[in-house]
């Protein structure tokens, strides 16, 4: 079945190496059985114990995340109002919002509880009450990413990409400035960043615009509740810190924003995307539309699990603690069924992402 690919260096499945063309669009000879692969590899993640509960983690997740919160808040309220202190404030509150987001991440998949209810009700608990952005929204958004993932129409994370092109056919129509934006995107990266830093709060105002228009009934007045307890207890500290805490507030997420970007852009751009129409089979869709970082102490911290791209995909429930060994039998597996398992350090992925973004600008010469 022929599908939409980059133009570069991508696995064929059932080939032995990566192979290269300059037509987007090439012919997959499909395993006979991937739905039988998948599930011999669900068994084998089963019976190492991949998916059980991993509570005690979590706790210590949580408890760090609120430590982190708790110090940022104490920065800008204990601490000399100097420029240097309200940016410090301003950093760890930004960086405990988005590890706070991580963790809400994984109850939205249902990763932390064995309840469902007991997921949303944590999930809400980091999202809604906590960094602001509506859980219901988020998770809706998530859920069409992990369902269509590098579906150019269907997955949100590409579709109606706004400023930036992510596939050769958006940047080739484009007219007038952003014709000229997408040509050059790769080099005017450092700017783009300044759209990036606005990230979270826009994520803000479209959860506020799905909740109202797409909930109904208990879920929505339970959200829009959350939510302005959220705002207030942001606002409450104009009372005391006046406009420095609006500059620090806004510095948080500016930094949220720019490290949210930071930890996602590696793990699908760059790799295949994929025409609405094109028969993939789940495994396949995963694994080839995934990159990994190199899994290390510091990146797992860092990215929050999400440097073990391909065994998340996978395996959405799995608790994250349990992402580096299922790495340990994900990895050979995908060798043995001609599945290119991507895996990259952090600077090599960013230097793919810039390249792409180089490649697919070329389009729009």
């Amino acid at each position: 079945m022929p599908y939409k690919a980059p133009v570069g260096s991508w696995f064929v499945p059932g080939t032995d190496a990566p192979q290269r063309t300059t037509d987007t669009t090439i012919c997959v000879a499909a395993p006979a059985t991937p739905g039988a692969a998948y599930a011999e590899l669900r068994r084998a993640i089963i019976a190492a114990g991949l998916l059980e509960r991993a509570y005690g983690y979590y706790l210590v997740r949580a408890l760090i995340c609120g430590a982190l919160l708790g110090f940022g808040l104490a920065i800008a309220f204990v601490l000399p109002p100097t420029a240097v202190c309200s940016t410090l404030a301003a950093i760890v509150l930004g960086f405990a919002s988005v590890q706070i987001g991580l963790i809400g991440h994984d109850a939205g998949h249902l990763a932390v509880f064995r309840s469902a209810r007991a997921n949303w009700r944590f999930g809400q608990l980091c999202w809604s009450l906590t960094i602001g952005i509506g859980f219901w929204y988020w998770r809706d958004r998530h859920n069409r990413h992990h369902a269509h993932t590098n579906d150019t129409q269907d997955d949100p994370e590409f579709a109606g990409s706004g400023i930036i092109a992510f596939t050769e056919e958006d940047a080739a129509s484009r007219r007038g400035w952003r014709r000229v934006v997408a040509r050059y995107q790769s080099l005017l990266s450092p700017l783009l960043l300044v759209f990036v830093l606005f990230l979270a709060l826009a994520l803000r105002v479209e959860s506020w615009s799905y909740t109202l228009r797409q909930l109904r009934g208990h879920r929505r007045r339970i959200e829009v509740v959350l939510l302005v307890i959220n705002a207030l207890a942001w606002a409450a500290p104009y009372a005391t810190l006046g406009l420095r805490w609006l500059a620090i507030f806004a510095g948080s997420q500016f930094v949220a924003g720019l490290y949210f970007a930071l930890i996602v852009a590696p793990n699908h751009k760059g790799m295949p995307v994929w025409a609405k129409d094109v028969r993939l089979s789940f495994l396949e869709r995963q694994v080839l539309s995934s990159r990994n970082i190199t899994a290390h102490p510091v990146w797992d911290f860092l990215y929050g699990g999400l440097n073990y791209q391909i065994e998340h995909h996978l395996f959405p429930t799995m608790p994250r603690a349990h992402y580096r060994r299922a790495r340990d039998v994900i990895k050979p597996f995908c060798r043995t069924h001609g599945l290119d398992y991507e895996e990259q350090d952090p600077l090599a992925s960013y230097r793919m992402v810039l390249a792409e973004l180089r490649r697919v600008g070329s389009a729009a010469a």
